[in-house]
């Protein structure tokens, strides 16, 4: 049987200049799966070629479809959705008018779910979402994506920039979540890898060069070493 996703020899980039070289994973409802890195190594670029956003030569299969020729909406439509590392509030919205941008009319069910996960949410919905707090967007990005019940996620750093007591907050949402869906997450913050991660994958160049269970890479010191930390 396949994996939720599984990605194999995705090469892309950006206009002539090649970033990702032949790179390879798969990711399961159930698990989150970290991709990891030094700066530029590849990581965002990966997560955009996954979701359609960049031209690409390889595989990516959704369920054992074959998606990797989609334009970026179908995928979305096909259940991936992708939390970009930027802030991805529109000025002059509120929080549940974003919200009603994934859901619809179905805005009511979308607000509980967004507040079980988040309950500060339910006491923003009419406050413009630009004034929210950095860690409250990264909650709302992160509520916008789930309350669509996808298939698999793509996060890129959820965690960084935000108050340690945020950064509790968000692993503790992610791990529920990851209960229904298949998580891709670039993290750079090794704790939060181990609080999360099963498997990780280690770019360098654009190109895998460490697999294997995050504990057993950060025992080995192969995290640290390969981020140089």
């Amino acid at each position: 049987m396949s994996a939720t996703l599984e990605v194999t020899g995705l090469s892309s980039g950006y206009g002539q200049t090649t970033v990702l070289r032949a790179v390879g994973f798969s990711a399961d409802q159930g698990e989150v799966v970290c991709v990891m890195g030094r700066n530029g190594a590849g990581k965002s670029t990966l997560l955009k070629a996954v979701m359609g956003l960049l031209p690409k030569t390889g595989n990516v299969q959704l369920e054992g479809t074959e998606i990797g020729r989609w334009p970026g909406h179908r995928v979305n439509a096909a259940g991936m959705v992708w939390v970009p590392q930027e802030d991805s509030v529109f000025p002059g919205l509120t929080v549940r008018e974003h919200l009603m941008i994934s859901v619809g009319r179905e805005i009511d069910r979308g607000v509980e779910l967004a507040a079980s996960l988040f309950p500060v949410l339910k006491e923003r919905l009419d406050q413009p979402a630009q004034t929210l707090s950095g860690g409250e967007r990264k909650m709302l990005g992160i509520a916008q994506a789930f309350i669509v019940e996808p298939k698999v996620v793509l996060m890129d750093e959820p965690t960084e920039g935000v108050a340690p007591v945020i950064v509790e907050m968000l692993v503790s949402a992610i791990a529920g979540l990851a209960r229904r869906a298949a998580i891709v997450l670039v993290e750079q913050n090794i704790d939060t890898a181990l609080a999360l991660g099963s498997r990780a994958h280690i770019l360098e160049q654009g190109s895998v060069v460490e697999t294997g269970d995050v504990n057993d890479l950060h025992s080995r010191g192969i995290l640290e070493r390969r981020l140089a930390l």
